[in-house]
């Protein structure tokens, strides 16, 4: 039996704790290590190369989002599946464009989230029919409207940072650390195609972005 390691991350301790249960009882499966934010998420993948990491979305630190593009731009060896109660298509348009491999909503049960982790560690993707609709108007939407997709944390960063809040103060807010808020001001600029604060904020103004 080919045994599947896997790294699970979410910031919901009875969640997490009910699915790293629920995957102990399965022989094929092996949790290597359970992490409540993103940043724990990304340095547990580097160290551990888990076949499979299973992340929310919306995770402290670094989110979802994030992590799966860092995981891209490493090449490290990991697939991505997405368990989240987040089901706005946009976000998960992107995570799959980055990388995931699968997403899964939350409320379903142990099984389906256990038998999606077998179809990913064997490199298939796994959406679920619910979600298929949402993506497919996402497709169409982006081949009409060619605007970067900001993640949701990147977002909350720029309104921040247009109401005229320093990198300290937006650290405070969101209860990050300011190398964070950095990184995150950096990809956004890089998405925008700009090279400072006030020109990405102001990009993003007209993109409709912050509203």
């Amino acid at each position: 039996m080919n045994r599947v390691e896997v790294v699970l991350a979410d910031d919901h301790p009875v969640y997490l704790d009910g699915l790293h249960r629920a995957l102990a009882n399965e022989p094929d499966l092996t949790v290597l290590d359970t992490v409540a934010d993103g940043r724990s998420a990304l340095d547990a993948i580097r160290r551990r190369r888990p076949a499979v990491a299973v992340l929310d979305l919306k995770l402290p630190e670094i989110d979802g989002v994030a992590v799966i593009d860092a995981v891209r731009r490493e090449h490290l060896p990991t697939h991505v599946l997405v368990v989240s109660a987040l089901h706005d298509s946009g976000v998960v348009y992107r995570a799959i464009e980055l990388g995931a491999r699968g997403f899964v909503p939350k409320l379903v049960g142990g099984d389906r989230i256990v038998a999606a982790i077998r179809a990913v560690a064997r490199g298939e993707t796994v959406l679920p029919p619910e979600l298929t609709a949402g993506l497919a108007e996402e497709i169409r939407r982006r081949r009409a409207d060619d605007r970067p997709v900001l993640t949701p944390r990147e977002l909350d960063i720029l309104r921040l940072a247009a109401d005229g809040c320093s990198n300290a103060q937006i650290a405070c807010q969101l209860h990050i650390s300011v190398g964070t808020v950095k990184t995150h001001l950096q990809h956004a600029f890089e998405k925008l195609e700009v090279a400072d604060r006030a020109a990405a904020v102001a990009r993003a103004i007209r993109l409709g972005l912050l509203v």
